[in-house]
């Protein structure tokens, strides 16, 4: 069973770099990929919604304290 793995594994690899444009693996050379894209700042939509209620119970929790509570 490994055998038919690795043997996926190649040819998924393979299918992947020749998509990709990429030139065949050479045991000798190393790729270096030098192209960074920048993709944004700050949280996602569900960050930002997590973040946000987090802040809102924290100032509920503000408030109740300075109001005289427990």
């Amino acid at each position: 069973m490994s055998a038919l793995r690795d043997a996926r594994r190649i040819w998924r690899v393979e299918q992947a770099r020749a998509h990709a444009g990429l030139p065949d693996s050479d045991p000798t050379t190393t790729l270096v990929i030098g192209h960074w894209d920048y993709l944004g700042s700050g949280y996602g939509p569900g960050g930002a919604l997590l973040a946000a209620h987090v802040w809102y119970r924290r100032e509920q929790e503000r408030q109740f304290v300075a109001e005289g509570g427990c």
